[in-house]
Order: structure tokens, then sequence, then C-alpha cells
């Protein structure tokens, strides 16, 4: 699909990257309340959420796993919440295709995100889209304790309970999966294939039928072999691009955003 006005070719391979906030449906009285908050609804959430450097100092320099890369796969601890079991999961995974949402507490249009992926989840089950006997999609929503909010499991917990998530949810405890992802602020979710290739990309909250959109294109990629390595959405060739969208904004699309 080529895109529209309002959208606008980053670079990245094959990767399509959502920009544009959902449509606003506020009426005039709730326009004058989003002005006085438009300072964090719009911009998301950056470093520790006060727009201020990582409280604890981390400069973002890509940490080394053990077999001495920076790369994928990687081990997310998931903790025991609604959804979620306590234990690990890899990512990626071959013949799966994540839909992983980079969130953190405290940061409104990740909450409201939340919503969002749900509604976008609940579409694709619909459809028998999670598992079509030869690619299996999977969502993970992932927390990076070196960046200022460092919650307990607990914490972490009753967060993912009061939003209603419903899926399995980690901690990214090196912070080594964001950096790789380029993940700057939050929500900050990504569509990979089993190879760990990205092929769609929010840097804010979305619509969800932008999510679906991103879904599908991984598992069309994942199906037809995984794409090349040129586009891989790590810290050195970052993947950018547009995003596919009709137009439309769900009621609980996380907020207005940039």
């Amino acid at each position: 699909m080529e895109p529209n006005d309002s959208e606008r070719e980053r670079g990245g391979a094959g990767v399509r990257v959502d920009e544009r906030p959902p449509p606003e449906r506020a009426t005039p009285s709730r326009r004058a309340i989003l002005a006085g908050a438009a300072g964090v609804a719009v911009a998301g959430c950056l470093d520790d959420g006060t727009g201020e450097p990582d409280a604890d100092g981390a400069d973002g320099t890509d940490e080394l796993t053990d077999d001495g890369s920076a790369g994928p796969p990687f081990e997310i601890a998931t903790i025991d919440a609604p959804g979620s079991e306590a234990g690990t999961t890899t990512v990626p995974r071959e013949g799966t295709v994540f839909l992983v949402n980079f969130t953190r507490t405290a940061c409104p249009t990740s909450e409201g995100m939340v919503s969002t992926i749900r509604d976008a989840r609940d579409r694709l089950a619909e459809t028998d889209e999670l598992d079509d006997g030869a690619v299996s999609v999977e969502f993970l929503s992932v927390t990076d304790p070196t960046r200022g909010l460092d919650p307990t499991d607990e914490e972490l917990a009753s967060w993912w309970d009061e939003h209603d998530g419903d899926w399995p949810i980690g901690v990214d405890g090196d912070g080594v999966m964001n950096r790789h992802y380029d993940v700057s602020g939050f929500p900050t979710t990504v569509a990979i294939d089993g190879a760990g290739t990205v092929h769609w990309r929010s840097s804010r909250g979305t619509a969800a039928s932008n999510v679906v959109t991103g879904v599908r294109e991984a598992v069309e990629a994942e199906t037809a072999g995984g794409a090349d390595d040129e586009s891989n959405g790590g810290p050195d060739e970052p993947n950018t691009g547009d995003v596919e969208d009709d137009g439309s904004a769900d009621a609980d699309s996380g907020g207005d955003t940039t």
C-alpha cells in the first residue's frame, strides 16, 4: 500500500512505522482538558518519566550476552500476573510472531496502550489468526528496570491487573532487548518474525487496527520464510518506515499521542 500524505518514508527495508496519532474524537470541553496534559499524553514517556536522563545513569550502550553478542535471542523473565506465568520466554522464536510492547508503569500512554493491544488480540482471535498451524502469534509486554522505574514483581502484577492486561508480561533485566530494538520512549511496540526482524513499529499509542495490521505483516513474512537480515531492528540500523492505517481510531486507543 502506498503511504498517504500523513505518512513518510524513514528507511528500513520492509518495515512499517506508525507515527500518526489516532484522529481526535474529543468534545470541546475534553479538548480543553487535554490541552493541559498535552506535555504528557502527546509525547509519551521518556527516560525515567521525568524527562531527565536516566536516574541510574544508564548510557544506552549495548551489554553483551553470554555468547559475546548483544543480539537475539533474548531470555525475558516473566512474572506471575493475569495471563502471565512466572518463568522465562525466549524472543524471538522460529515459527512464532511476537507483538512486543515495551512499556512502563506510571506512564499514561503505556497504560492506555494495554487496552488497545487487548482489543487487537481479541480481533485476531475472532478471525483465528493467532495460530494457523504454521505460524503462531504471541503477545508480550516488557519493562526495563535500568531506566528509572523498577517496580517489584508484586507491584508490576498489581499494575497489570489494574489495567486489565491478560497476556505475558516480563522484565528485561539488563535492558539489552530494549536497546537492541532502539526503544527511546514508552510505549514502543514492535511486530517481529521468528528471526527477530521488525515488520511494524509504533513509538507511542496507536489504534488497535494498526496493531492488527502490524501483526499480519509479520505473519506474512514468517510464513514466507522471514525477511532478509538487512532489517533487524537492532541498534546499528534502527527500523523505520511507514505504517498502513485505515484512518480509524478506537475509543480506547491510549490517548492522543505523537
